[in-house]
């Protein structure tokens, strides 16, 4: 993989052709930001008020305390960073909105997103976090930084309100001190970085873009990063793997198939494998 720290800011495209997109971004393993391909988000059913009267039937537990979705939205509306919202509150974008999300376009990093395909098993899918709706307010951010679980790329797009995505490029993992169980996860406090607990972190460089409404971020598999939100936030975000992805993948459902049911382990290896090569040929005949 190229390296990617010395990247000091993310491009902003419109007008981004499937085969420029996938050529210059997906397999350099860059970030983009796309301003044109989210028209959707302006629809009424993303309005607070549609929200509330439609889908107040939703709950969510948090810290031990349930909410109902209008309870949700009001403290994302009144957050601020002395008082902030229960954060991360996410739901199941296809499952709980059904109407708003059944039938989004979604936007291909490759020839097909391979978390669709019957070919891959509800075993392994179930463990991806394919369509999830997050609401957030003021002050809020993600808790750690962190990369995509089981290294799918995802795509992040803003509906409601600004956020801010804070980017580190994989190959600067060493600097976040990720340990063998969880090692998507850093230990290290990016805001507040204790330098003596974590020296390496002085050499991490980060780079930031800022998501307004109707803007999609494409976040590379592998990529370090986390958020911070201004204001009411509505984001959907979408698992993606592909041929760039699949074996990294693959890997991390392997260890994680390893510590919780070792004795299937060796069907993912496998698995990776033989299945990887049908959606290779299946692939190729796509144009």
């Amino acid at each position: 993989m190229k390296s990617r720290a010395n990247i000091s800011k993310i491009d902003r495209c419109n007008g981004l052709s499937q085969k420029a997109f996938y050529n210059k971004y997906v397999k350099t393993s860059l970030p983009v930001v796309i301003t044109d391909k989210a028209e959707w988000t302006s629809s009424e059913k993303f309005t607070i008020d549609y929200l509330k009267s439609n889908y107040n039937h939703l709950s969510k537990t948090i810290d031990g305390k349930t909410y109902s979705l209008s309870e949700i939205i009001d403290l994302c509306q009144t957050s601020t960073p002395e008082n902030k919202a229960p954060y991360p509150n996410t739901y199941d974008a296809l499952r709980d909105f059904p109407e708003n999300f059944g039938d989004l376009p979604e936007i291909l990093y490759g020839k097909s997103n391979r978390l669709n395909s019957r070919l891959l098993s509800n075993f392994f899918a179930k463990h991806t976090n394919q369509h999830e709706l997050f609401f957030g307010g003021y002050g809020c951010s993600f808790p750690t930084v962190h990369f995509d679980w089981l290294g799918v790329h995802s795509q992040i797009t803003q509906i409601i309100g600004k956020k801010d995505v804070i980017l580190y490029s994989p190959d600067q993992t060493p600097y976040f001190y990720p340990d063998k169980r969880h090692h998507h996860h850093s230990p290290v406090n990016i805001l507040n970085p204790d330098y003596d607990k974590f020296p390496l972190f002085k050499n991490a460089k980060a780079v930031k873009t800022t998501l307004n409404p109707g803007e999609t971020l494409f976040i590379p598999a592998g990529w370090w990063h986390t958020t911070y939100m201004h204001d009411f936030n509505l984001t959907v975000a979408i698992s993606h793997v592909n041929s760039y992805n699949w074996n990294f993948f693959m890997d991390e459902l392997y260890l994680n198939t390893k510590i919780h049911y070792p004795k299937l382990a060796w069907m993912v290896k496998i698995y990776k494998v033989v299945v990887g090569k049908i959606f290779n040929v299946k692939e190729a005949l796509v144009n």
